[in-house]
């Protein structure tokens, strides 16, 4: 195994990144995961900033899908662990992560990425930027496969609308796709998240969402601890369909 081609960073814990417990959960692994793959991507100088001037090509997030299994307090530092997967796509990425506290287990993920002409809106291949494969790991991650979700609203019903707003927006001047996440984990509401965990999350990025944008979020219950949440754009496409598993949490006795 190349353990230069091994991104780690020892991450601190800030407040900010917080659910409403005062932990963190999901939307804050999400973040460290989203900035683990850019500054792993920045070593090699092929983050967003140098690949838009240098090659007129984009890096999109597509697909995510990130298991917790610990919330985390602030008594210890994070040692997160990013890398390439080893595939045989030309067109996409796998980054996988794994975060750790102590030598325990907290999080783990992956996430798939490729790169759009900024001029076509096509997908490009990824020897446009010179990407070399050899970057890839054997490492194994035993993050479940990412999975099909259905991204009609048969079943769905509307939960509330978002419009988007300048801080919603990224330098490709869509929205962010960790702007989507708190979207989507608010299509549930405050007596459940009080009683319930996310562990599970896999989001499929489907239609680029713009400022100024009515977007509705819906919702369909699978069953008791798992549904698929859904942001519709006005012209009534899935920006993001997502699949969320909960799990009950224990009570103190």
């Amino acid at each position: 195994m190349e353990e230069r081609f091994l991104y780690q960073e020892k991450k601190v814990q800030e407040f900010r990144e917080a659910d409403a417990d005062g932990r963190i959960g999901m939307y804050g692994y999400l973040s460290y995961f989203q900035d683990a793959a850019a500054s792993y991507m920045h070593r090699f100088d092929w983050g967003n900033d140098k690949v838009h001037e240098k090659y007129g090509v984009a890096w999109v997030y597509t697909k995510y899908r990130m298991q917790l299994f610990e919330k985390a307090i602030y008594d210890a530092p994070l040692d997160i662990e990013c890398w390439i997967e080893a595939t045989k796509h030309s067109f996409t990425i796998y980054h996988a992560i794994e975060i750790r506290k102590r030598g325990i287990l907290m999080a783990r993920g992956r996430l798939e990425s490729c790169l759009v002409d900024l001029q076509s809106g096509r997908i490009a291949r990824l020897e446009r930027i010179g990407y070399d494969p050899v970057l890839a790991m054997e490492r194994m991650n035993v993050t479940p496969p990412f999975t099909k979700i259905a991204y009609q609203t048969d079943g769905a019903k509307e939960v509330y609308k978002h419009k988007v707003r300048y801080s919603d927006l990224d330098n490709n001047r869509h929205m962010n796709n960790l702007r989507y996440v708190p979207l989507l984990i608010d299509a549930y509401e405050l007596d459940f998240h009080d009683h319930h965990r996310l562990v599970d999350m896999e989001i499929n990025y489907r239609e680029q969402c713009f400022y100024d944008e009515e977007l509705t979020v819906c919702r369909q219950d699978e069953d008791a601890l798992s549904g698929r949440v859904l942001v519709m754009k006005e012209n009534g496409k899935a920006a993001v369909c997502a699949r969320m598993k909960f799990e009950n949490i224990k009570e103190d006795k």
